[in-house]
C-alpha cells in the first residue's frame, strides 16, 4: 500500500510555480499543466484537482497465516478542490508545448461528508477521531493534518500509515465515435500542519509527590559514629521511633513543547517540608537535600486503527528519547544540585541546568492525530534525592503535546520560513513544519475528539 507516486510524461505533466515554497492549510497552490505531445482534438477537457487522504494497513499473524486490515479516509470529495482549465478544441503542433495555469486553495479542514461517504458503522467506529455528543456515530471533520508517514512491527503484527496529498491533472479527449481517451498526471506534494509562531508559554503544570525518609542521622549534630546499637536495630526493623522527615517534592513540567524552539525545556523541582507529619525532634530543621538523579524522557507512541469483521484492530509502538540526565556519580562543573527547605525558596530549573532542548531531528516528531493513525507523546521523569544519608525517589508521567517548529512572520505578515537545514530535516520526516497562532487550540480540539 505505497503512497501515490509521481506520474508525469510528455503527454501530460504538472509544474508548480514555486515548488520550494512550504504549503499549509489555506495556502494557494499555483502551477501549470503541460503537454508536449502533438494533438488535434476538437473536443477536450483538462481538469486539475487536489487530493488528500489518510491510509493505514495492519497485517496480523493469527497462527495459521496472515490477515490484512486496511483503512482509508478521503479528506474531501474528488471534485471539492478542482478546476477546469481548458474545454473545447485542443491543437498542439509538433515541437510546441501547451501550458495552462491553475490555482488550487488548500482546505483548512477535512470534509465530514467525504470521510463518512460509503462507510459502514463498524468502519466509522474504527477511528481515532470521534464525534462529540452521546449517540453520535458520524465521523467529524478535523483541522487538516500534515503530510506524515511511519511504519512499525511487533512480534505478531506489522503496520504502517500515512497522510498524503497530491495534485492530479486529467486530459479527456472525445473522439468522433463518442469514445473518450483519458490521460492523467500525478504530482505528490507535502502539506504542512497548521502554522504556529515560536512559543514562550510551555503551559506548565505541577504535581506534588509526597515522600518520607527516616533516620537518626537527620537529627542535627548526629553522625554514624554516634549511633547506638539500639538505634541501628530500630532502623533495620523500621521502628516508628526512628525520626522521620516528611516532605512533598513539587515537580513543575511542561505540557506543550515545540521542536526547534531555542528556549530550554523548563522542568522545575521544589522541596516542601511537611512539618505536621515530621517527627517533633526534626521540626523546623532545615535538611540538606541533594538531587542524586534527574532523568527526563519523551516517549513517542505511533498507532494505526483498522476495521475488522467484528472489532477494530490496532497496532502501536513506543520509543523514548532522553532529554536530560544527571546522576550523582557524574561530576559537573556546577557541582551538586541542592534543594532548599526554606519556605520562600525558589524552584530549581533542572531543565536549564541540563540544557534540555527540543532539537529538530528524526527522533521526535510533532504530535498528530487523524482518523486512522496518530502519534502522541508522554513526558516521563525519575527523580532521586539524598536527605540525611537516606535516599528517596519518585517518578511520573504526563501527556505532552509536541508542536512543529515555529516561524517568525515576514514583514508582510504572511509568515517566514525555516532555514534550509530545518526544512531538509522536516522533509525527511515527512511531517508538518509550522503552525497558525491557533495551533495549540487545533491540537487540543483534535485530542478532545480522539478521547471521546
Amino acid at each position: 500500500m505505497p503512497p501515490t507516486a509521481r506520474s508525469v510524461n510528455n503527454d501530460l505533466s504538472i509544474d508548480l510555480v514555486n515548488p520550494s515554497t512550504p504549503l499549509f492549510p489555506g495556502s494557494v497552490i499555483l502551477g501549470h499543466v503541460v503537454r508536449k505531445t502533438a494533438i488535434d482534438a476538437p473536443s477536450s477537457v483538462i481538469r486539475v484537482r487536489l487530493q488528500g487522504r489518510a491510509k493505514a494497513k495492519l497485517v496480523a499473524d493469527n497462527g495459521n497465516g496472515n490477515t490484512t486490515y486496511r483503512s482509508r479516509f478521503n479528506f474531501w470529495n474528488e471534485s471539492d478542490v478542482a478546476e477546469t482549465i481548458h474545454e473545447g478544441n485542443l491543437t498542439i503542433a509538433n515541437g510546441r508545448d501547451l501550458s495552462r495555469p491553475f490555482s488550487l486553495t488548500i482546505p483548512m479542514e477535512t470534509s465530514a461528508k467525504a470521510v463518512n461517504a460509503g462507510r459502514s458503522e463498524k468502519e466509522k467506529q474504527a477511528s481515532f477521531i470521534k464525534s462529540p455528543g452521546i449517540g453520535s456515530k458520524e465521523v467529524p471533520e478535523q483541522p487538516l493534518p500534515g503530510t506524515y508517514r511511519f511504519d512499525h512491527s511487533s512480534f505478531s503484527k506489522k503496520w504502517h500509515g500515512y497522510v498524503e496529498f497530491w495534485i492530479e491533472a486529467e486530459l479527456a479527449v472525445r473522439s468522433g465515435r463518442g469514445k473518450t481517451k483519458v490521460t492523467k498526471a500525478k504530482l505528490p506534494i507535502q502539506i504542512n500542519g497548521a502554522r504556529t509562531p515560536p512559543i514562550t508559554d510551555f503551559d506548565l503544570a505541577s504535581r506534588k509527590m509526597p515522600g518520607c525518609v527516616s533516620s537518626d542521622l537527620l537529627v542535627p549534630g548526629t553522625d554514624k559514629a554516634d549511633l547506638s546499637l539500639k538505634q541501628k536495630m530500630r532502623k533495620v526493623f523500621g521502628s516508628s521511633k526512628v525520626p522521620s522527615f516528611h516532605c512533598k517534592l513539587e515537580v513543575t513540567y511542561p505540557t506543550v513543547v515545540q521542536l526547534g524552539n531555542p528556549a530550554t525545556v523548563p522542568f522545575l523541582l521544589r522541596l516542601l517540608p511537611d512539618w505536621e507529619k515530621t517527627s517533633d525532634v526534626l521540626s523546623g530543621v532545615r535538611q540538606l537535600v541533594t538531587v542524586t538523579k534527574a532523568e527526563v524522557q519523551v516517549e513517542t507512541t505511533s498507532s494505526v486503527i483498522c476495521p475488522g469483521t467484528f472489532d477494530s484492530h490496532e497496532g502501536s509502538k513506543s520509543s523514548k528519547v532522553l532529554l536530560g540526565s544527571q546522576i550523582s556519580s557524574v561530576k559537573r562543573a556546577k557541582g551538586e544540585t541542592v534543594l532548599s527547605c526554606e519556605p520562600a525558596a525558589k524552584a530549581v530549573d533542572i531543565g536549564a541546568e541540563l540544557g534540555m532542548g527540543m532539537e529538530i531531528s528524526s527522533s521526535i516528531v510533532p504530535t498528530q492525530v487523524t482518523y486512522c493513525l496518530k502519534t502522541e507523546h508522554m513526558m516521563s521523569w525519575e527523580i532521586g534525592v539524598l536527605i540525611g544519608g537516606e535516599t528517596w525517589a519518585c517518578s511520573g508521567r504526563q501527556k505532552l503535546v509536541v508542536l512543529p517548529p515555529g516561524q517568525v512572520p515576514d514583514a508582510d505578515g504572511t509568515g517566514g520560513t525555516l532555514g534550509e537545514e530545518e526544512l531538509g530535516l522536516l522533509g525527511a520526516l515527512e511531517v508538518g513544519v509550522e503552525a497558525t497562532s491557533v495551533a495549540l487550540d487545533v491540537y487540543e480540539v483534535i485530542t478532545a475528539l480522539s478521547e471521546l
